[in-house]
């Protein structure tokens, strides 16, 4: 959030007439009501941001015995992932694995995610009371089990568990929908925040007067920026608030609109399209079988191998180097017949994520979409950046250490227009209190 008052009076010039203050009047009203519908949403988001640009390491510092796994020997080399994959499933028939990351970190444990499908429909149904698995990727032996976010599991789950608040306070579906409606509130309301700091134009002055009193635009605009440390406790909430969105202006607009990339792609890439984002895997994906194909005729290892040279034409095409220090994954999506290779080249902003990656059919192996996330388009690459400085994957330690102050600071903006809202509420019921008893 920017603002959510109207700029203190030492800021502004007088309207020139009553349309004008009536307009902003307006402006001033929606932007309050906004910051009130969103403060729930943006402090919890913004609060729990500040730990999760720390995700990786909190994983291992509150669940160790789930994330660690040393090595035997020195320079001993885990297992082939996909022969630990089949070790599971073996172990557990009733039981689905359609993500396998193909790359693990040395001294750290394999995580597989489990799905327990309807062996007459293929639709996922409610499992034995854990999903993710973890296990020693050098032996293959289990290491612990947990429900992915059920915080009722303990420190293993912490982690999962903020990061559910972070995107739909931990309560489903349909409260991840509404956190994207509260980030599209968020990015429109960014706008007027920013609007409301402005001094309010009025008649030029006499001929002469702008440079006797040195009043121009940008000095009447120059108090937004600042804030009185030595003020009131009011006077000092209030120009945090309205400071403090002025300045993180641009970073707070980054992470609204990411935000609305993704919980409400709805919105966001109908607009996108509008400024020349292209997604090829987006008419590939929409077009879902009749019944999910559990068992196609290419496996795991077929697919690996069949991704793996379509991964390297199609990045000869695109003109970008292939990467061996990113993520390389394998996804299987039963619902649309189809494999994803994921992994990282040159066209990629960080090496987390595996931003590129080739679709191709599960059963013929014909590829379907191929996705290079920057250096196509503008918007793509724009959609590219927003994301990596949202989940903090790029620019290193720095910038992480930056996203954990801009979530601090999303939060004070919320408590601060808070106290704004209280503080003029209460004078208006005061001053209404006082008209009644005069009457």
């Amino acid at each position: 959030m920017a603002t959510r008052s109207a700029p203190a009076p030492s800021a502004v010039a007088p309207a020139t007439g009553a349309g004008k203050a009536l307009s902003r009047q307006l402006w001033v009203i929606l932007h309050r009501w906004a910051g009130l519908s969103l403060t729930l949403f943006l402090a919890v988001a913004g609060f729990t941001g500040i730990f999760l640009s720390w995700l990786d390491e909190l994983e291992v510092a509150t669940a160790p015995e789930l994330h660690l796994a040393a090595p035997p020997s020195p320079g001993a080399r885990p297992m082939d992932v996909l022969a630990i994959r089949d070790q599971v499933l073996a172990r557990y028939p009733g039981a689905r694995i359609n993500f396998v990351p193909l790359d693990v970190e040395p001294g750290r444990s394999l995580r597989l995610h489990l799905s327990w499908p309807d062996p007459k429909t293929g639709i996922e149904q409610p499992g034995p009371g854990w999903d993710d698995l973890f296990l020693d990727p050098y032996t293959g032996r289990e290491l612990g089990r947990r429900e992915w976010g059920d915080i009722r599991q303990g420190m293993k789950n912490l982690m999962p568990f903020v990061y559910r608040l972070h995107y739909s306070l931990a309560l489903g579906p349909t409260a991840m929908l509404v956190f994207g409606v509260a980030a599209l509130i968020w990015t429109l309301d960014c706008f007027v925040g920013f609007y409301l700091t402005l001094p309010v134009r009025h008649k030029p002055p006499a001929r002469g007067t702008v440079r006797a009193t040195g009043k121009t635009w940008w000095r009447r605009w120059q108090p937004s920026w600042m804030v009185r440390w030595r003020a009131s406790g009011y006077k000092l909430n209030f120009d945090l608030h309205r400071a403090g969105g002025l300045w993180l202006w641009p970073l707070l607009l980054v992470f609204a609109w990411s935000s609305v990339s993704f919980n409400l792609p709805q919105i966001y890439v109908p607009v996108m399209k509008q400024l020349g984002a292209e997604d090829p895997r987006e008419a590939f994906f929409s077009a879902m079988l009749p019944r999910p194909r559990a068992h196609p005729a290419l496996g795991f290892e077929a697919a690996l191998a069949r991704g793996q040279v379509l991964a390297g034409e199609e990045a000869r095409k695109a003109g970008v180097a292939m990467r061996s220090d990113g993520e390389t994954y394998l996804w299987h999506s039963p619902e649309i017949g189809a494999y994803v290779y994921g992994f990282t080249t040159s066209a990629d902003i960080s090496k987390h994520g595996a931003g590129t990656s080739v679709a191709f059919d599960s059963d013929t192996g014909a590829l379907k979409a191929v996705q290079i996330p920057t250096g196509s388009n503008a918007a793509n690459t724009f959609t590219a950046w927003i994301v990596a400085l949202h989940t903090a994957h790029v620019l290193g330690t720095p910038w992480r250490i930056a996203v954990s102050l801009i979530g601090a600071a999303v939060t004070m903006l919320c408590i601060t227009g808070l106290v704004i809202w209280t503080r003029k509420r209460s004078g208006r019921a005061g001053r209404s209190l006082r008209r009644s008893a005069a009457t």
